[in-house]
């Protein structure tokens, strides 16, 4: 018989896998052995060791192992008793027994149910047996999660059905096995045991009762299709109604679904859930994806495209500012007058959106210059007097930058907005209620930046329109017993003559924080590509993911976060978002609110370039941080000097007792990486392990030379 590929390459899947393994009764040295045999094999490993009861106690109350490895030589471990134990932690571990005389165990192996009994010397019998093991718990695991995923599906398919507006009937040889209660109620039941038993013929005209045998006999020969059948209700009523008709199956038997669609309801369903799915709750307008979704369409249709098109974003540059001052529900007061006057300034033809928490995008055909509209929605934004915050100080300002789609251009939706952005950027950095059109004229674009650094901007331009950028991740190691593969995420710009630049040497000429915070889109999004497929790997990785103060302000940094985490199955939880410490004091609010909505979706936060100050201290206190990344300045002649190491004992030990996890970067030398050995700092990090690598190549045999 011929092997299935799919089940194949699951297989493959599975034995990758590192094995979880607790060795029993054996030295260190012994299961070491063991290890390195797995590894000879192309199995990676994660061994626990317990050389006695006691040490074996404490294993399975910390974490009961599912493959255990046992010495029946062992005389401080006695093999029943710690077969015992092991059962009675995981009740369907895979025990493997070795020893040097097997022949003398044959018993309690056939007695006890074990595995296999190994030669302690056949290491390679015990890896082959070890790999085999791992694969039929990874398998059964596998079963379990899909026979949980079956009946979750199955009892979700019920309740679909039961609370479906559809009439839904399930019958086999003309009889009915179950109906929903729109259908009883379409058909003047009021319980299912009233139909129970009855053909369901009874509830077909005469005259269509032939059609309706032959529509059932099409299901086995064609599936799913649908016909018009003439019905009748238990009080003689007769109707027309298109019934579709598919295969299922209830319990285990083949039968036949038919549904009655209620064509009005579904309608009405239909418009409900567009609504609820494309526009913004508080304004009414399109939302951020409802938006890009018809820009993308006018931009890939080349009838559209041929048209050319306006993009005017429109941002209120101090919202901050004003959420400060007047308060929440008085900034979400006004922010509802702005789409009011936005919405009656725009021409019915024109596509409004929410882009952000305070940012809108009109979308203008080429009826009217585009200038011109973004100017009277200024004009008519500064004249409106805000009945929310008529007692506030505080006025709303108004940055509004212009983009426009060429005719025939091959220029794509993201670019477009991106560009807006970017214009709407050096409207905000010239001052309050600006309109920028984006093109090669405006102040801080290219043409107006010193020739060495207009150079680098380009570079930058062509990285982003070509994906020239790379990622290089670092390792951060635990000192304290994370088994997960902590990674720092670096990046790097390829040029065009295959030179790669670090940050410090392209990321300062930008001058434009709309660059920058397109910049950091890229990272996140490719970040969190490179993260899933590790993830379904195997790979028990996190990676620290680094923000500028420019993706920090930028308003649709959290969406772009929460729409890459849905594009690839993500999850927040595999991820540390960090903040260097003077971006947090430079944009307190921004990062506040930021940070608020990475906890929402569990993503970590790390402060970097953390020094004891009394500013330092104030900003963790009102922070939700879960790690601190330690300045560098810790780290200057640490191995030497007692004086930096009682600084750093002292830092390191006031920040876990507050409740955080620690990080000493920049580690560069053996003696230092022993201190803080000494110290417990919980990670360490620097080019001493590893400098940042294209792949992630930090293994299991370099963190247990940390150690």
């Amino acid at each position: 018989m011929a092997a299935n590929p799919e089940f194949a390459l699951q297989h493959s899947e599975l034995s990758g896998n590192p094995v979880e393994m607790l060795v029993v009764g054996c030295a260190l040295g012994v299961a070491d052995g063991f290890a390195n045999a797995l590894r000879n094999q192309d199995q990676a490993a994660h061994l626990k060791v317990a050389e006695t009861l006691d040490s074996l106690d404490q294993q399975l109350a910390n974490d009961p192992c599912n493959l255990a490895v046992l010495n029946a030589d062992a005389e401080a471990v006695p093999c029943q008793e710690a077969i015992k134990k092991i059962r009675a932690a995981a009740p369907d571990a895979s025990i493997l027994l070795v020893g040097r005389k097997i022949g003398q165990h044959k018993s309690l192996a056939i007695e006890s149910a074990l595995q296999d009994l190994i030669d302690i010397k056949d290491e390679e019998h015990l890896a082959l047996a070890v790999k085999r093991e791992h694969r039929t718990q990874m398998l059964r695991q596998e079963i379990a999660r899909l026979e949980n995923q079956l009946e979750e599906a199955e009892a979700r398919s019920h309740q679909l059905v039961n609370s479906s507006r559809d009439a839904i009937a399930y019958i086999h040889e003309g009889m009915y096995l179950n109906a929903n209660q729109t259908y009883l109620d379409m058909f003047g039941h009021e319980s299912s045991d009233e139909i129970d038993g009855l053909p369901i013929m009874d509830m077909i005209e005469a005259e269509s009762r032939s059609d309706f045998k032959m529509a059932l006999r099409k299901v086995d020969r064609d599936g799913k299709h649908s016909e018009e059948i003439r019905c009748v209700t238990s009080d003689g009523q007769s109707f027309s109604a298109r019934i579709e008709f598919s295969p299922a199956i209830i319990d285990g038997e083949q039968c036949t679904q038919v549904m009655i669609r209620d064509q009005g309801q579904n309608l009405a369903l239909e418009q409900r859930i567009e609504e609820l799915t494309s526009k913004d709750p508080q304004t009414g307008f399109f939302n951020r994806q409802a938006f890009m979704e018809r820009l993308e369409a006018l931009v890939g249709n080349p009838v559209s495209a041929e048209q050319g098109h306006t993009v005017v974003q429109i941002s209120i540059s101090n919202y901050a500012d004003m959420r400060e001052s007047c308060g929440f529900d008085c900034a979400d007061q006004m922010l509802t007058e702005v789409a009011s006057v936005l919405a009656a300034t725009a021409a019915r033809a024109h596509t409004i959106s929410r882009f952000g928490d305070h940012d809108f995008v009109l979308l203008c055909d080429d009826e009217e210059p585009a200038l011109e509209i973004a100017e009277r929605c200024l004009h008519n934004l500064r004249g409106h007097a805000f009945k929310s915050i008529r007692d506030s100080l505080v006025q709303p300002a108004y940055s509004i930058g212009v983009t426009r789609a060429e005719k025939g251009g091959e220029i794509t939706a993201h670019e477009i907005i991106n560009r807006s952005c970017r214009a709407t950027g050096i409207a905000r950095s010239e001052g309050d209620n600006r309109v920028v059109f984006y093109n090669e004229q405006i102040p801080g674009d290219v043409n107006h930046l010193p020739e060495a650094d207009a150079a680098v901007v380009k570079q930058i331009d062509h990285a982003l329109a070509n994906d020239g950028f790379r990622l290089k991740y670092q390792p951060i190691v635990s000192l304290q017993g994370d088994t997960r593969e902590n990674y720092s995420v670096y990046l790097r710009l390829i040029t065009e003559d295959g030179k790669e630049l670090v940050p410090d040497a392209f990321l300062s000429p930008t001058r434009d924080p709309s660059r920058l915070a397109e910049i950091d889109r890229w990272v996140v999004r490719n970040a969190i590509r490179e993260l899933a497929s590790h993830r379904r790997n195997g790979k028990k990785v996190i990676f620290h993911i680094i923000l500028s103060r420019a993706g920090i302000e930028d308003d649709s940094t959290l969406l772009w976060i929460c729409d890459c985490l849905r594009e690839f199955r993500a999850k927040g939880a595999w991820m540390v978002f960090q903040f260097r410490e003077s971006d947090v004091r430079n944009a307190w609010q921004p990062t506040c609110t930021l940070i608020e909505g990475l906890k929402k979706i569990n993503c970590r936060i790390a402060v970097s370039n953390y020094v004891e100050s009394e500013n330092g201290d104030d900003l963790l206190k009102h922070l939700d941080i879960d790690i601190v990344k330690l300045s560098p300045e810790f780290m200057r002649d640490l191995a030497t000097n007692q004086s930096q190491q009682d600084k750093m004992n002292n830092i390191n030990g006031k920040l876990q007792r507050d409740g955080y996890k620690t990080v000493a970067s920049s580690v560069e030398d053996a003696g230092s990486l022993a201190i803080l050995w000494n110290i417990g700092v919980n990670y360490i990090q620097g080019y001493f392990l590893q400098e940042p690598s294209s792949t992630i190549t930090f293994e299991e045999e370099d963190r247990k030379s940390v150690g």
